[in-house]
C-alpha cells in the first residue's frame, strides 16, 4: 500500500526516501516521520514550519533515538508546531483544528507529517477535498497510496467530512 515514488523532487532536492513522502501542492508535503537527516534535507528545500501530528511515544518518534524533533527542526530554522492525534480514538475536533491551522499557512512551505503518514494522509484527504476541492475519486486514490484506513480512521474521516460540509453551506 506504501508509495514508493521514483523521484520526488522539492525545489530540486530529491525528498524520495522519506516514508510515505506526498505532495499535496506545491506549498504542502505530508509524510511518515523523517530523520533528523531528512528534516535537514526537508530545510534546505525550504520548508518554513514542520507540523508532526504523532504522539512523542510513536514506536518511530526521534524521542527514541534522544533526539528532541522540537529542537532539532527549531536549530535548522524552521517553525515546529505539534498537534498530535490519538491514533486509537482520533478526536473530530482535534483534526479540524489541525486542519484550520494547516490551511492558515497555506502561503508558507508546511511539511505535515506523524509517524506513518497515516494520520497525516487521513487529514490530507479531507484538506484535498474540501480546501483544494478536489474529487472525491482523486482523494481517495491519493489516500489509498499511502494506506486503507480502519474502521477508525474511515470513521473519523466520515465524522469530519459531514462537519466540513455543513460548514461549508453556513458561508
Amino acid at each position: 500500500m506504501s508509495q514508493h515514488p521514483s523521484s520526488v523532487l522539492l525545489n530540486g532536492i530529491n525528498i524520495s526516501e522519506i516514508l510515505n513522502v506526498q505532495k499535496i501542492h506545491d506549498n504542502l508535503y505530508s509524510s511518515g516521520q523523517p530523520t533528523v537527516q531528512q528534516l535537514e534535507l526537508i530545510c534546505q528545500a525550504g520548508v518554513s514550519t514542520v507540523v508532526n501530528l504523532a504522539l512523542n511515544d510513536a514506536d518511530n518518534s526521534l524521542i527514541r533515538q534522544h533526539i528532541y524533533e522540537d529542537r532539532a527542526v527549531l536549530e535548522l530554522g524552521m517553525h515546529y508546531i505539534h498537534l498530535p492525534i490519538l491514533w486509537d480514538c482520533p478526536s473530530a475536533s482535534q483534526t479540524l483544528f489541525a486542519l484550520k491551522a494547516i490551511h492558515h499557512l497555506q502561503d508558507q512551505l508546511v511539511w505535515i507529517h506523524c509517524a506513518k503518514n497515516w494520520r497525516a494522509s487521513s487529514l490530507m484527504y479531507l484538506y484535498r477535498r474540501f480546501y483544494m476541492k478536489m474529487p472525491i475519486e482523486q482523494a481517495d486514490e491519493l489516500l489509498h497510496q499511502v494506506w486503507e484506513p480502519d474502521e477508525t480512521w474511515t470513521g473519523l474521516i466520515n465524522a469530519v467530512a459531514m462537519q466540513l460540509q455543513a460548514e461549508q453551506f453556513n458561508y
